[in-house]
């Protein structure tokens, strides 16, 4: 069962965006605008390698954000905040695995029939 409440909703532009607690609001920017319209792949593959102990720390940067995943808590990094902004924020590293696999579900559905 997930910590928190989100939806994941093609916006009215036609692209896969998702409502997400303020709290962890940056994994929104690190979905919509860095894994869009493939599936999480190397960003779910690092978090389960680090859930699984088969590494303590893994750490990959995007176009937005950069994310440094430890086994209790990841770090989202938004790289270009203005100073004065929030340009960081925690999530719990099994909370972002459920949700990086509930993207990869929604990119499937979204783009299943493109070639």
């Amino acid at each position: 069962m997930m910590k928190y409440n989100i939806n994941i909703y093609v916006h009215e532009i036609g692209l896969l965006t998702i409502d997400i607690p303020d709290e962890i609001f940056l994994v929104h920017d690190l979905l919509t605008s860095d894994i869009q319209e493939t599936e999480a792949g190397i960003w779910l593959d690092l978090v389960n390698k680090v859930l699984s102990k088969e590494s303590p720390y893994e750490e990959i940067t995007g176009n937005v954000c950069t994310m440094e995943v430890k086994y209790d808590t990841t770090k989202i990094i938004f790289e270009y905040a203005e100073e004065g902004e929030e340009d960081l924020c925690f999530v719990k590293t099994e909370e972002l695995e459920n949700i990086l696999i509930l993207w990869n579900k929604a990119i499937k559905n979204r783009y299943k029939n493109r070639k």
